[in-house]
Order: structure tokens, then sequence, then C-alpha cells
């Protein structure tokens, strides 16, 4: 293996874990996003049931 097939396969490899380590922390802020809203749809309702009574 000559000197730039090796810079060219870390370089790679590098970009492979890149784009994996982007496309889990695009889908962790997802869920995160998913929850919030989630939570935020849920809160109105129980203020209301209490404020009810």
């Amino acid at each position: 293996m000559t000197f730039s097939t090796r810079i060219l396969a870390s370089a790679f490899v590098l970009a492979a874990a890149a784009l994996l380590a982007l496309r889990s922390a695009a889908f962790a802020a997802a869920r995160r996003s998913m929850v919030t809203v989630r939570s935020n749809q849920r809160r109105p309702a129980g203020n209301r049931s209490k404020t009810s009574d």
C-alpha cells in the first residue's frame, strides 16, 4: 500500500464515521423534539382539568 492510498483509506474511514455520527445526532434531536411536542400537548389538558375542579 502506498502512502497516498493510506491517506485515501483513512479519509474514507473518517468520512464514514462522521456520517454515522451526524446521522445518530440528527436521530437523537428528532426524538427529543418529538418528546417535547408530546409533553407540550399533554400539559394544557392537565392544567384545564385541575382548574375546572
